[in-house]
């Protein structure tokens, strides 16, 4: 009779039982006891407000990392092959990677048809902007355009669609699609330009 073991897993050890204060840890976690969920949120705030990430949103993070870490609890995605600590600041280092990639595809919004920003010249006033300067302008040169434009160029900014499809699922022409984006990033544009000259107007606002 042939056998049905996989030998690529029979040198993986099994994993090892879960610690009494991890599973009481927990198991007053997924039950909103107080001490418990201070205590993982106390290790998501040490990941999610390392200064590599270079973000502002710590407690949106935070909540986003503890709505992850519940999905992974009831999913049995926590085996117990590392310890809890380590598990919860894993999950939570995912999310705050997530979030450092969303930041980036709407930091450089889709302003030019061809995706590529323009070298800066020298009179840009734009052109010492750090990374986190032009996230943060970019967000304000969002909250700023009327919603149509905001959710169509965040939407071209995160996703990438095919006109095509963009057209199909708005139920419109593929030229009023083209039409629609063109004078978004036109708008968009003017507003940048606009900011870019007046800092002390967008600079202190938050994110979110």
């Amino acid at each position: 009779m042939t056998s049905t073991r996989d030998p690529r897993f029979e040198s993986v050890p099994p994993a090892p039982p879960l610690t009494e204060g991890d599973r009481e840890l927990l198991e007053g976690f997924l039950h909103g006891d107080r001490r418990a969920t201070e205590q993982v949120r106390d290790w998501i705030l040490a990941v999610v407000r390392h200064r590599a990430w270079r973000l502002d949103r710590t407690d949106d993070l935070a909540q986003d990392a503890a709505a992850e870490l519940i999905r992974a609890f009831r999913a049995g995605r926590f085996e117990g092959r590392s310890s809890l600590k380590t598990f919860v600041q894993t999950v939570t280092k995912y999310t705050c990677l997530d979030a450092v990639r969303r930041a980036r595809r709407v930091s450089f919004l889709p302003l030019e048809e061809t995706g590529e920003p323009e070298p800066p010249g020298d009179d840009d006033p734009g052109r010492d902007l750090d990374a986190r300067e032009t996230a943060r302008l970019c967000y304000a040169v969002l909250r700023r355009l009327p919603e149509p434009c905001r959710r169509l160029l965040v939407r071209v900014a995160a996703e990438d669609p095919a006109y095509e499809d963009l057209a199909a699922e708005l139920e419109v022409a593929v030229g009023t699609i083209k039409s629609r984006v063109a004078r978004c990033r036109d708008r968009a544009n003017t507003i940048r330009r606009r900011l870019l000259c007046e800092p002390r107007t967008w600079r202190g606002e938050s994110h979110r």
